[in-house]
C-alpha cells in the first residue's frame, strides 16, 4: 500500500512537471522547457536525449523491459518524449524521439496489456507525420 501511494505521489509530481513544461512552451519559453525536460529525463528516468537518440530500437525496448517501470511511468515517459519531439526541429532528432514514443506504446500494450485511446490516436498522428500511416 505504501509503495503504491509513493508511486501515485511521484506520478502526480511528474504530471505537474509536464503541465509546467507545456505551459512554458505556450509562453514561448522553450529553452526553459527543454531544460526541465532534460532534468526529468536524467533524474527520474535515468537517461539523456543523446542516449535516447543513439540507442537502437531493440536495445531501447530491452532496457524498458529490464528497468521495471510501472505502466504509469511508461505513459508519462512517452508524454515527456512526445513533448520533447514537439520542441525539436524536423529531422532525425524528432524522428528518433517519436520512434522511441512508439516503442513505449508497444511496451505498454504488449508487456503491460495497457491500451489507451489517447495513445492509439497519437500513434496514428505520429505515423502519419513520419509518413508510415494513414494521412
Amino acid at each position: 500500500m505504501l509503495k503504491r501511494d509513493s508511486l501515485t505521489a511521484q506520478m502526480q509530481q511528474l504530471s505537474h512537471t509536464l503541465a509546467k513544461v507545456k505551459r512554458l512552451i505556450v509562453e514561448e519559453q522553450k529553452g526553459e522547457a527543454l531544460s526541465v525536460l532534460k532534468e526529468v529525463l536524467g533524474e527520474y528516468f535515468g537517461t539523456t536525449i543523446t542516449d535516447l537518440l543513439e540507442t537502437p530500437a531493440n536495445l531501447f525496448r530491452q532496457h524498458l523491459d529490464s528497468v521495471g517501470f510501472q505502466p504509469e511511468e511508461l505513459g508519462l515517459l512517452a508524454d515527456f518524449l512526445d513533448t520533447l519531439a514537439d520542441l525539436s526541429e524536423l529531422g532525425p532528432e524528432k524522428t528518433g524521439i517519436w520512434e522511441k514514443v512508439l516503442l513505449i506504446y508497444d511496451a505498454l500494450e504488449q508487456t503491460h496489456k495497457v491500451v489507451s485511446f489517447t495513445h492509439i490516436a497519437r500513434r496514428g498522428e505520429i505515423l502519419s507525420m513520419l509518413g508510415n500511416g494513414p494521412s
